[in-house]
C-alpha cells in the first residue's frame, strides 16, 4: 500500500519552523525526517505542525498548482509497507489476563415475576449446554427447571438468542422472590465449573408401555341382591381375592416416602420440582398431554381406542354417552372422525349443585361451549337437572330418554375423582358406588353388541373385583388396561368391555345393581362410601379362571407403580444433590464477574429508565392531544372548534353528536 503525501511532511523540524510562522527554532542541529507510518507518540506535535499549513488551506493552494509540483509531489510517494511485529516478538498472555479479557456469560436476564420465571440470554456455550443437561438448579435457594430457549431475533438477520429458559411457579414466587441478581450469579459462576456432574443420565426401572388384562369367568355366581351399606378401612384393600396384601404394602410405604419428601422442609424452597422433573426423566411418556386435544384426557382416549380396536366397525351415524365426561375431550374425540359420523349425548355433574357437604362439580368441568352448540350432541341433567349419576332417579330418567331414541352403541366414562378429605389409601373404596353407577348405565342403555370403557382405579378389595367379575358376564370381551399416557404412578387404569350381551343373566344383573344404588338414596360418596360386594369372595375364588386373571393384572400393575414411586423418589433425591452441589461452585466462581455483573445491571437499569421516561412523555403527549391541548400548552384552536359547532347546527334532524 502506498502513501501519497507533500513533500514538507519530509522535511526537518528546521526546514518546518523556517517556513511556519510562530514556530521558534529548537536547535541548530537537523533532525531526520519522520515517516507519519512509523511515528512515535513523541512525534506527533512535530508531524502535526508541519500539516497545520494544510488544515490553513495549503491543500487547497497544492491543487491549483501547475503540473510539475505534481512532478515534485510523486517524489514523496511512501512504498514502504509498516513493518508487522514478528509473531515471535508478541508476548503470550497469561491466564488472569485472558479472563480479565473475558466477556461474562450472561448478556441478560428478563424475569417474569408474574408467572415466576425468567429467560436468560447467554454467550457461553459451556454454560448453556451444562444447564441444559442439568435440568434443574438451585437459584437463591429455590429450585428451578431448567430449558433450552431459542428464539430468532427481529430485524433482517434473524439471528437466534440462545439461552435458558428457567422457572419455578408463581405459588413459590409470592413466598420466596428470586432475585435477577441471584440468576445472573447462578449462571456466570457456572462458566468456573470444572467439569459436568456424574450422574446426569436418567436410568428407568422398567419400560414404558401399554399395559392390557384380560379378564374372563367361567359361568355365572351367586348374586346379593340385600347389600347393605359397609365401613370403609385400609383393611379392606388388605384382604381383598388379589392375596398379596404385601405389594399393597409395599405401595403404601413408597407412597408414604415420597409425602416424606413434599413435607420436608425447606432449604431448598419448591423442592416438589425435583419429582416432576425426575418423574419426567424416567418415565417422559406418562402423563403427558399432546397437542391434538384440549386436555391429557383425549390422549388417553387416543391411545386406548388405538390399542383396543374401540371404533373398528362401528356402524355409521351410531351413538355414543359420554358419562361423567366433563369438559368433553372424549366427546370431542369421537365427534371428530371424519369418516365416522357420530351423535353424541352427555351426562355429567353440573357445577356447584347439592349442598355444602355434598360432592361438588367445579365450573371447569362443565361441558365445553362447543359442544353445547353441536346439533349433532345433546346434554342430559336427569330429573333434578343437577348431571348427579348417584341419585337413582337421574340416572333411570336419563337411561329411559336414551332407550326412547334407540340407546347408544358407545358408553365412555372417565369420571375424576380425588378429594383431600379422603383418607389415605382408600381412593378405590370411595369410588365404589360411582363405578357401580357407570356400569349400571351402560347396562341401561347399551345396544346389543355395544362397547363400554370406564375409568377405574387400584382394584384390590372385594367389592371393586365383585363389579370387574359382573363385567365378564355382561359382555363377551373384557380387558383391563393401563395406556402409557396414564400416569405411570398413579392408580388409574380403564376398563374396556365389548360385545353387551342381553339376556337373562343381564336383566339379573341389572336388578342386583339397581338395588345396590338404591341402598345409598343420593347421598354423596362421603356420606356413604361403600357397600357390601354384590358378589361374595367366597364365591369368586370358586371361579378359578377369573381369579387367576385377577391377581395376575393386580400384582403386575401394583409392582410398577410401587416402582416408579421408589425411582422418582431416588432420582428426585440425586436431583437435589447435584443442583445443590453445583450451587456451591457457581456461587464461589460468580465471585470473579461480580464488577461486570454490576455494571451490567446498572446499565440495563439506565436504560429502562429512560424507556419508561420515554413512554411517559408518549403517553402525556397523547393526553395532552385528545384533551384538546397542543404541544405547546395552549387550548385548541377556537375557532375551528365554533366553526364545527356551527356545522353541527346547520344539520337538521341532528343532535350536536351527529345521532337522529
Amino acid at each position: 500500500m502506498a502513501f501519497l503525501l507533500p513533500g514538507q511532511f519530509f522535511r526537518t523540524t528546521e526546514e518546518a519552523a523556517s517556513k511556519t510562522p510562530g514556530t521558534p527554532k529548537k536547535s541548530d542541529e537537523p533532525e531526520k525526517p519522520v515517516n507519519p507510518m512509523q511515528a512515535s507518540k513523541e512525534d506527533m506535535p512535530r508531524l502535526l505542525a508541519v500539516a497545520s499549513p494544510l488544515r490553513r488551506g495549503g491543500a487547497r493552494g497544492m491543487q491549483a498548482r501547475p503540473s510539475p509540483m505534481k512532478l515534485q509531489l510523486s517524489e514523496a510517494i511512501i512504498t514502504e509497507e509498516p513493518e508487522e511485529p514478528k509473531a515471535s516478538q508478541a508476548k503470550p498472555k497469561s491466564e488472569p489476563e485472558k479472563k480479565a479479557e473475558r466477556l461474562p456469560p450472561v448478556v441478560s436476564v428478563r424475569k417474569m415475576a408474574a408467572k415466576g420465571c425468567a429467560i436468560v440470554l447467554l454467550r457461553d456455550s459451556a454454560v448453556l449446554e451444562l444447564s441444559v443437561a442439568m435440568k434443574v438448579a438451585v437459584v437463591g435457594g429455590v429450585c428451578v427447571q431448567v430449558t433450552r430457549h431459542t428464539r430468532k431475533t427481529r430485524g433482517d438477520d434473524e439471528e437466534e438468542e440462545q439461552g435458558v429458559f428457567i422457572a419455578w411457579g408463581h405459588r413459590v414466587e409470592n413466598k420466596v422472590p428470586v432475585s435477577e441478581e441471584a440468576i445472573e450469579d447462578y449462571f456466570n459462576g457456572l462458566s468456573e465449573v470444572d467439569k459436568t456432574p456424574a450422574g446426569l443420565d436418567a436410568k428407568p426401572p422398567f419400560e414404558e408401555e401399554l399395559q392390557r388384562f384380560e379378564l374372563t369367568s367361567t359361568g355365572p355366581l351367586p348374586l346379593n341382591k340385600q347389600a347393605k351399606k359397609d365401613e370403609a378401612s385400609a383393611e379392606q384393600m388388605l384382604q381383598g381375592p388379589h392375596g398379596k396384601p404385601e405389594l399393597v404394602r409395599s405401595l403404601w410405604k413408597a407412597k408414604q416416602e415420597l409425602d416424606d419428601i413434599w413435607n420436608k422442609p425447606p432449604p431448598p424452597m419448591g423442592r416438589s420440582l425435583m419429582q416432576r422433573v425426575a418423574r419426567d426423566e424416567l418415565f417422559p411418556h406418562s402423563g403427558k398431554e399432546g397437542k391434538e386435544h384440549e386436555n391429557r384426557a383425549g390422549e388417553k382416549l387416543e391411545e386406548l381406542a388405538t390399542a383396543v380396536g374401540l371404533l373398528e366397525d362401528v356402524p355409521p351415524g351410531a351413538a355414543f354417552l359420554d358419562l361423567c365426561g366433563g369438559p368433553g375431550a372424549w366427546s370431542q374425540f369421537l365427534l371428530d372422525r371424519p369418516n365416522l359420523p357420530l351423535r353424541g349425548y352427555g351426562f355429567t355433574l353440573r357445577s356447584y349443585t347439592g349442598k355444602e357437604d355434598d360432592w361438588q362439580a367445579e365450573e371447569k368441568d362443565d361441558w365445553y361451549p362447543d359442544l353445547l352448540e353441536n346439533p349433532n350432541w345433546t346434554a342430559l341433567w336427569g330429573a333434578d337437572g343437577s348431571g348427579d349419576l348417584l341419585k337413582p332417579w337421574n340416572l333411570e330418567h336419563s337411561a329411559q330418554q336414551l332407550r326412547d331414541r334407540g340407546g347408544v352403541f358407545l358408553c365412555v366414562a372417565d369420571v375424576g375423582f380425588s378429594d383431600k378429605s379422603i383418607p389415605p389409601n382408600q381412593l378405590e373404596l370411595y369410588f365404589y358406588r360411582l363405578f357401580l353407577g357407570e356400569i349400571l348405565m351402560a347396562a341401561s342403555c347399551l345396544q346389543p353388541g355395544g362397547r363400554f370403557v370406564c375409568k377405574l382405579y387400584t382394584s384390590c378389595s372385594t367389592a371393586t373385583s365383585a363389579l370387574l367379575f359382573l363385567t365378564t358376564r355382561l359382555f363377551d370381551h373384557v380387558s383391563v388396561v393401563k395406556p402409557m399416557t396414564s400416569r405411570v404412578s398413579g392408580p388409574e387404569r380403564y376398563l374396556y368391555a365389548s360385545g353387551f350381551r342381553v339376556g337373562q343373566e343381564t336383566k339379573e344383573i341389572i336388578s342386583a345393581l339397581t338395588s345396590s344404588q338404591n341402598i345409598g338414596a343420593g347421598a354423596s360418596p362421603f356420606q356413604v362410601p361403600l357397600l357390601t360386594p354384590i358378589v361374595a369372595a367366597s364365591n369368586l375364588i370358586k371361579d378359578d379362571q377369573f381369579l387367576k386373571q385377577l391377581q395376575a393384572m393386580v400384582g403386575r400393575l401394583l409392582e410398577r407403580q410401587a416402582g416408579s414411586l421408589r425411582a422418582t423418589l431416588d432420582r428426585a433425591e440425586e436431583l437435589e444433590e447435584l443442583a445443590l452441589g453445583l450451587a456451591d461452585e457457581a456461587e464461589a466462581g460468580a465471585v470473579q464477574w461480580e464488577a461486570a455483573a454490576a455494571a451490567r445491571r446498572e446499565q440495563v437499569a439506565i436504560e429502562r429508565a429512560a424507556r419508561h421516561a420515554e413512554k411517559d412523555r408518549q403517553r402525556e403527549e397523547r393526553r395532552r392531544t385528545e384533551s384538546g391541548y397542543t404541544h405547546r400548552g395552549g387550548r385548541g384552536n377556537r375557532a375551528a372548534r365554533g366553526e364545527e359547532r356551527n356545522h353541527q347546527a346547520a344539520r337538521p334532524g341532528q343532535n350536536r353528536r351527529g345521532f337522529r
